[in-house]
């Protein structure tokens, strides 16, 4: 194990911002084609339009005269699962969401200078999966891992006139390749680097700082300096950060590359944390006599850490509980193509409810998400693989490890023995220099290093994250911990990640006395479940004996179907949110926690019709469930209160129903139109939320919290009646173009007194005008099945989603919906 892990910042990787890039079909290329230039001796151009795609696999389509001419012509990221249709015999099957995968085919011509001074590359950030790239018929390399990026070297295939044409094959036909959703397709971004010869290596960069004071930060950078040329070089390194500069005179032999170390002062350092990310800019110049051969900037941050056995996790010497939640890689309707709008609304809403970490679930996720981390203040378990070789199965009503049957058919066990130790580095080193990075985890519920004992795994890859970085600790998400402790597992790792399974989330106290040197943290509790606006007074745990007491004897909402979850916090795997969080809070020498997940997601969806897995706090259309509030109410200390469930229940007069509030205040008042029903406040026994019973009666429930007797925040629900409208609202009335921003327009279903209608389902229909496109619809009803891109939509318990993109020319965009059997509505917004 590694020693201490007092550990100083490391830098934000150099990452260009490109925008905000668009999936759109039909976007201008003319008019968004972007182009980032570091110096005149290094430009990374925004590769992401003018593709031309078909979804089968085409023989000989890698050649140059192949005519692609009547393939569908798209932008990039693009997800071609996510158009659909979903469909019950789908060989992805529930883990995959019932959407298809196949073999699909990419193709792009164009023109760029050449000369041989010059190297041109091509760098993609994921696709899904073993894909092939080929340069004017030639292939230039395979990857068959979906999730991490790899440049290419097109230089010796390239035409110095006349066009290039680049091809691309991905193949996701055998399925199910996952546990859940992954997506099809080069579903990240696309970028062509030119450099000189000689010029700073792909993610050639490395920054730490060793030492840190009020008065001043060591900076310490390694530079890969790579000389492609046929000569031999003398090259200058210099870099520069607040006005303090270093240089340094390296000779490279032809073909061959050296590593530079530097350091340099940042004086009166201003450290990154969640609360103050604070980032600065390193220079880097590549010079070959008077000549700039290469230059680049990168972004970064200062700050230590340190995780401590028995008191938890230190940021800036200040204790921090992590405050986390894990997601998967998909934006919910865009799939996993990625549109950086829509993943950074995401983290706004996660670091409005309070949220300071992100887990990266349970694989590397785009460079786009690491630098928001940055940017915003989130710190980050940075994941590389889930599973390894083998699946689950029953022995002595026992799960074990199968090794006869992987845990998914066709997943990552084909390619882990060959590929591992080059997918991991390669994560390392793209992602080293992020500050947001506090630990690498190299696994995810591995049964058979875990229960038998089969550490080889384990040590090779810890090893390796040792040796590429000594200065961040090595983790695992480890389910059925028991096995993980008999076979010597856990004790491998640096900080020992605990999932729920298996009973895992119950043994925190017994395993710290029985391994008193162990640094742990929840990794993946809870796995508590909800769908927006259901409920149930009876608990429903997958794991029955851990169940909570009802809240009533029989059951007030009978009709909730069983396909759906109750959001009382009563539904789930073995613990509730509550439970959880208060055992994390409470155990000081628990780092903290990541709950499964931020949001919900597409697959591992429990079967059909289920398409949806529910274990979101906000669902797929980005409305947060009530459990979004309760963390609100432990993470934030602004005045908040919550109340459910809402308070439509005809049919209902004077049934007692549970009325739940999470507040950050200290009481609260509960009133029935306008009768004081008591003040509750929060005892030991239970210290995350109230309850009064209250007879229904249609009205109004009103709830008054208070902070030292001073009445501080006030919510309330009203009976809504027969929904008399949709209305329509936009997230933004501007959408800018060059930024590719989208517009999120919610569809709510109101009674004639503008309350709405908390279970109204009212079929719409949607057209839209002028220079926009209906990119995707959602209504986050798990059993929706109809797809999410289509021009109709019912709302789910009132609510439903209209995603709206630019296609590139400026002007009004008119959103018109026709609900059935309701007024016309309207909504104008414009492009920019």
């Amino acid at each position: 194990m590694n020693p201490k892990f007092a550990l100083p910042s490391l830098l934000l990787a150099t990452c260009l911002s490109l925008g905000n890039l668009s999936a759109a079909d039909d976007l201008s290329a003319a008019k968004t084609a972007q182009a980032a230039t570091d110096s005149q001796s290094r430009v990374r151009t925004n590769f992401d339009d003018g593709w031309f795609f078909a979804k089968e696999d085409v023989e000989g389509a890698q050649k140059v005269d192949f005519d692609h001419s009547q393939w569908r012509k798209l932008d990039l990221p693009h997800d071609w699962s996510a158009e659909g249709p979903f469909d019950q015999k789908a060989p992805a099957g529930a883990p995959g969401g019932f959407l298809p995968c196949g073999i699909g085919w990419y193709r792009k011509t164009f023109t760029t200078p050449t000369s041989g001074e010059l190297r041109t590359a091509i760098e993609f950030d994921g696709v899904y999966k073993n894909s092939e790239v080929w340069i004017n018929g030639h292939s230039v390399g395979k990857r068959p891992f979906g999730y991490l990026g790899f440049q290419y070297d097109l230089t010796p295939h390239l035409k110095s006139e006349g066009e290039n044409v680049l091809a691309v094959r991905v193949d996701n036909s055998l399925q199910p390749s996952s546990r859940w959703y992954t997506g099809s397709g080069i579903y990240r971004h696309v970028r062509l680097t030119q450099t000189d010869r000689i010029h700073v290596a792909h993610w050639g960069t490395a920054i730490t700082t060793p030492e840190i004071t009020k008065d001043a930060a060591t900076v310490a950078v390694e530079t890969t300096v790579r000389n492609d040329s046929d000569r031999e070089e003398s090259i200058t390194v210099k870099i520069s950060a607040e006005s303090q500069t270093v240089s340094t005179e390296v000779t490279l032999a032809p073909k061959s590359e050296q590593t530079v170390a530097q350091k340099l002062k940042v004086p009166q350092p201003r450290l990154w944390s969640p609360d103050s990310p604070n980032l600065y800019s390193l220079s880097t110049e590549l010079l070959v006599g008077d000549k700039q051969a290469d230059a680049l900037e990168t972004t970064f941050g200062i700050r230590e850490f340190r995780f401590d056995k028995d008191k938890g996790f230190f940021l800036n010497g200040e204790s921090l509980i992590l405050k986390g939640m894990c997601n998967h890689d998909d934006l919910g309707p865009l799939g996993v193509a990625l549109w950086d709008d829509a993943l950074k609304r995401r983290l706004v809403m996660l670091k409005e409810m309070g949220c300071n970490s992100i887990r990266t679930a349970h694989n590397p996720s785009s460079p786009e998400l690491m630098d928001l981390c940055d940017e915003m203040g989130f710190l980050v378990v940075n994941e590389t693989f889930d599973k390894w070789r083998y699946g689950w199965k029953s022995e002595n009503g026992q799960l074990v490890a199968n090794r006869d049957r992987p845990a998914v058919r066709y997943g990552y066990h084909l390619h882990i023995d060959e590929w591992w130790e080059r997918d991991l580095s390669d994560h390392i080193k793209r992602d080293f220099n992020h500050p947001s990075v506090i630990m690498w985890s190299i696994g995810n519920e591995v049964p058979e290093a875990q229960k038998y004992g089969e550490t080889e795994t384990l040590i090779q890859m810890r090893d390796l994250c040792h040796k590429l970085d000594p200065s961040r600790p090595v983790t695992a998400g480890c389910n059925f911990i028991a096995g993980a402790n008999e076979s010597g597992f856990a004790e491998l790792l640096d900080i020992v990640g605990y999932n729920g399974g298996g009973g895992s989330c119950f043994q925190y106290e017994q395993d710290k006395l029985q391994f008193p040197e162990r640094k742990m943290y929840a990794s993946e509790v809870p796995h508590s479940l909800q769908t927006r606006g259901e409920y149930r007074t009876l608990s429903r745990y997958r794991e029955p004996k851990h169940q909570p007491a009802d809240l009533t004897a029989e059951e007030v909402f009978p009709e909730t179907h069983n396909k759906y979850e109750s959001s009382y916090d009563n539904a789930g795997v073995r613990i509730s949110s509550r439970d959880s969080w208060r055992l994390t809070r409470d155990f000081e020498f628990m780092a903290g926690e990541f709950r499964w997940t931020g949001f919900d997601y597409i697959g591992e969806s429990g079967g059909w019709p289920r398409v949806l897995g529910n274990f979101g706090i906000i669902d797929l259309c980005n409305f947060p469930k009530d459990t979004y509030y309760f963390y609100q109410s432990q993470w934030t200390e602004e005045p908040m209160a919550h109340l459910l469930p809402h308070w439509t229940w005809t049919g209902k007069e004077g049934t007692d129903i549970p009325v739940q509030c999470y507040t950050n205040c200290d009481s609260a008042e509960l009133f029935l139109n306008g009768e004081s029903l008591g003040v509750q406040t929060f005892t030991e026994e239970n210290d995350m939320h109230l309850q009064w019973m209250v007879p229904y009666q249609a009205g109004e429930i009103r709830l008054e919290a208070s902070i030292d007797g001073e009445v501080v925040v006030t919510t309330a629900h009203t009976t809504a009646g027969p929904p008399a409208a949709v209305k329509l609202a936009s997230d933004r009335d501007e959408v800018s173009i060059a930024d590719r921003q989208l517009a999120y327009v919610t569809l709510t279903a109101e009674d004639g007194n503008e309350t709405m209608s908390p279970k109204a389902a009212v079929p719409i229909q949607l057209s839209i005008e002028g220079p926009g496109r209906i990119l995707a619809v959602c209504n986050g009803d798990p059993m929706d099945s109809a797809g999410f891109q289509r021009d109709n939509i019912t709302t789910f318990n009132g609510l439903a989603s209209v995603i709206i993109a630019p296609t590139g020319e400026a002007g009004s965009v008119t959103l018109t919906t026709q609900p059935e059997g309701l007024p016309e509505e309207k909504i104008v917004i414009e492009m920019k």
